[in-house]
């Protein structure tokens, strides 16, 4: 399977290349568990949660999602900032659940879009924002604030009954 619960790791595909095998490009010149190799590409694996949402298996996103954080690995194995969100965790034997490309903002910037676009469902169309949440259920309510192109700040609350903003009820 390619989401691995006991090591909170999302590989990109399953079983790794080996150094046996016909070359298959760039990937093949990592180890077996390493990165791309088999490995949690954190991209790969946030795309991944950003279809679940959009397939509607919100509980499954928010799921992969979560196994991403620092904060949901024993952090003795995973080795890396606590408050940085890891290009790859490796599925190495003996290296399971090990944190490598630490700063890597790509990874950062893709979460935040899955959050923001996917989950809370925020996005801005010629100049107006949207809002379509897919709220798993660990999120029974969530609020934000948006400042439009004029500057104003407008609060917004979604929960599971609808959304509001700037205390007015939306469906």
């Amino acid at each position: 399977s390619l989401v691995d619960r006991k090591h909170k790791i999302v590989r990109l595909f399953d079983p790794p290349y080996t150094a046996d095998e016909r070359y298959a490009g760039y990937i093949a010149g990592y180890g077996e568990g390493f990165r791309e190799n088999g490995g949690q590409y954190s991209h790969g694996a946030i795309w991944l949660a950003m279809a679940a949402f959009r397939l509607g298996r919100h509980e499954d996103a928010w799921e992969i999602l979560s196994m991403l954080l620092p904060q949901n690995h024993d952090l003795n194995r995973y080795a890396a900032e606590p408050f940085v969100l890891a290009a790859d965790v490796y599925s190495a034997k003996g290296r399971e659940g090990e944190a490598g490309w630490t700063w890597y903002t790509g990874s950062a910037g893709w979460y935040f879009r899955a959050v923001y676009e996917e989950m809370l469902g925020l996005k801005l169309v010629d100049g107006r924002l949207t809002v379509s949440p897919r709220l798993p259920a660990a999120f029974e309510k969530c609020g934000v604030q948006w400042t439009d192109s004029s500057g104003k700040v407008h609060r917004i609350a979604i929960d599971r009954h609808g959304i509001k903003v700037d205390g007015k009820d939306y469906d």
